[in-house]
């Protein structure tokens, strides 16, 4: 089978999150068990890298690097759109057998011109994200387009997770063109839970934009401090310089320079060392997909700690691999961070939710649904 896949960033991009992770989970096992021939066509992240492999994939750039300040959004994005129709037309068209329209927001109007077989694999629904992210009047656009772009895609198969599955009902696509399929995790494999910092270590792991809460999860370990004043937060995640200095400079206001640390992007091995060695994942998004980030803290026997939002709802269990709190319930999550630093339970239950998780078959789930 030959498949085109239509993604806003490739996984070597600085700013790549989970969303492009969990498509390359696939994608390499569908190279690898079904010999599929995949391509992956994103924005450059180096205006000298035009096309490459990865795990069997094949990568293909065109326009220009993609970041998420206004202007990217009112140019660079349309510009990649619009490459991404002419990309295909001129050099994949007749040539694949599936084109995967990955969702970030806006679809990509798949349906208007690819002739082949199309799927829309699609981690949430931006909705409130767009107020989050951008000012008036690009939210107000944003969320307009997102509404009103899904008419073209109703004989279209869908896949998504749980959370998805609900907003996409929401929004008018038909149940019976939704395939849900959650995620499975890639870890170091580990029989017991490791052994962890002496002081409480709790790791931030996400990019650093606003949609993920990185401000408020610094207002979460002020109230930390307040109690324990050998605390550690730890960012591990890029952003743009300029958010990234204003977070600096928060936490420089409220006193807390010498106990947080920016660590920008980090590497697998880095980034499972880290995770096992912290006592916390502090997940402060305002919504995620699913929030693999979760789990893959769970596989080092971190338990994560999230507010009630859509996406962690669904990949926290209570109680088992972490804690939810409800919206702006700082003090009561820094008291529930300090507790979980002596709780050895939730540390092996934890480990024990994460074996769950199997990319090998969640990827045959999504193969099948390809092949239909």
């Amino acid at each position: 089978m030959r498949i085109l896949i239509i993604n806003w960033r490739s996984v070597r991009d600085p700013l790549e999150g989970g969303a492009e992770r969990a498509t390359i989970e696939h994608a390499k096992r569908w190279v690898k068990e079904h010999h599929a021939q995949v391509t992956w066509l994103s924005p450059r992240y180096d205006k000298k890298i035009d096309k490459e492999t990865i795990d069997g994939i094949n990568f293909h750039y065109t326009g220009l690097p993609l970041r998420r300040n206004i202007r990217e959004v009112i140019f660079t994005f349309p510009l990649f759109y619009l490459l991404a129709c002419w990309t295909y037309l001129t050099k994949f068209k007749g040539k694949v057998d599936v084109v995967i329209d990955q969702v970030h927001g806006i679809p990509y109007l798949t349906p208007l011109y690819v002739k082949e077989k199309i799927v829309v694999y699609i981690h949430e629904v931006a909705g409130e994200i767009w107020d989050i992210m951008y000012p008036f009047p690009i939210n107000r656009i944003g969320r307009f387009l997102e509404r009103i772009m899904y008419p073209p895609y109703k004989k279209v198969d869908f896949v998504g997770g749980d959370t998805v599955t609900k907003e996409l009902l929401k929004i008018g696509i038909k149940r019976g063109q939704i395939t849900t399929i959650n995620y499975g995790v890639t870890a170091p494999e580990i029989t017991k839970v490791p052994k962890k910092n002496k002081d409480l270590t709790i790791i931030f792991l996400n990019r650093l934009v606003k949609m993920k809460g990185p401000e408020r999860a610094i207002d979460v370990f002020s109230e930390v401090y307040k109690k324990d004043k050998e605390a550690k937060l730890i960012f591990a995640g890029k952003g743009e310089d300029s958010y990234e200095k204003t977070l600096k400079e928060k936490v420089k206001k409220l006193g807390l320079s010498k106990n947080v640390e920016f660590l920008g992007f980090i590497n697998e091995k880095e980034k499972f060392k880290l995770l096992s060695t912290s006592h916390v994942l502090l997940n402060a998004s305002f919504k995620e997909g699913w929030g693999l980030v979760n789990i893959e803290a769970n596989t080092q026997g971190t338990p994560a700690v999230s507010f009630r939002v859509k996406g962690n709802t669904e990949s926290i269990k209570e109680g088992v691999s972490g804690f939810i709190l409800e919206e702006n319930e700082y003090d009561k999550m820094a008291e529930k961070i300090i507790a979980l630093k002596s709780n050895i339970h939730i540390q092996k239950t934890s480990l024990e939710y994460s074996k769950q998780f199997d990319w090998d078959k969640v990827s045959n789930q999504f193969y099948e649904v390809l092949k239909k």
